[in-house]
């Protein structure tokens, strides 16, 4: 499967996942631009700051329940690295 594939069946998985809430598909959405702004490799590593500013997610709080709930749901592995500069792994689960 080729790399435009995984992200456009990523995305239809997140579109018909009745069980996802706006603010899961707004998070969702910032994981795959910044997949794709960083070539589509994958893990790939982003920052919580960027994630809420793209996503529009203002709380850390639901930062935070939005991560785990698609983490539970496996649409994507989440390694925190703790490190400011760094950002945080991000593998997302293509089926």
């Amino acid at each position: 499967m080729d790399k435009v594939e995984q992200v456009g069946n990523f995305l239809k998985r997140v579109a018909s996942d009745a069980s996802l809430g706006a603010s899961h598909v707004s998070f969702c959405t910032a994981i795959c631009t910044a997949w794709i702004e960083n070539g589509l490799n994958n893990p790939f590593n982003i920052s919580r700051r960027r994630l809420m500013a793209s996503s529009k997610i203002k709380s850390t709080s639901t930062y935070h329940r939005i991560l785990n709930d698609l983490k539970a749901l496996k649409y994507f592995e989440y390694v925190p690295s703790f490190h400011p500069g760094k950002g945080s792994q991000v593998l997302i689960v293509t089926k």
